[in-house]
């Protein structure tokens, strides 16, 4: 059975060939989300590209999925947690996922404040185009 070494937490994970990396992050006890990501994710169908970690070698995983180039490139050095099937022994620096995530809090965020302001300015606009054709809106 393949052994999968998550570098940074220092824990190793012995899985069945063909498990999905994320599978054997569940399995070792380790996140490869950061930050709002560990709630805001796709839970593995490889939508969302939140779950980026890097795979060392390369050899000893599945070729790229279409998800994995939809989200991070046909030349990407990183990979997809969900996407990734192991096939050998490999070790996984899960950083990406890490940096990936604060930007991420930082855009969540940004939205928290200006979907209020949004909403309103909106709100102004339909009052303001009713009250210029002439029919009331309340």
């Amino acid at each position: 059975m393949p052994t999968v070494l998550f570098e940074a937490e220092n824990r190793k994970v012995e899985v069945p060939a063909g498990t999905t990396l994320r599978k054997a992050a569940k399995k070792a006890g380790v996140s490869v989300y950061g930050g709002v990501n560990k709630i805001a994710n796709c839970r593995g169908f490889g939508l969302c590209g939140t779950d980026r970690v890097a795979v060392a070698p390369a050899d000893c995983a599945n070729s790229m999925t279409f998800f994995e180039k939809l989200q991070l490139g046909d030349k990407a050095k990183e990979r997809l947690a969900c996407q990734v099937k192991i096939q050998g022994d490999v070790v996984i620096n899960t950083a990406p996922a890490i940096e990936y995530g604060k930007v991420m809090t930082e855009n969540f965020k940004f939205i928290a404040l200006a979907l209020p302001f949004g909403v309103l300015t909106l709100g102004a606009v339909i009052y303001m185009v009713f009250e210029m054709v002439g029919k009331p809106l309340f």
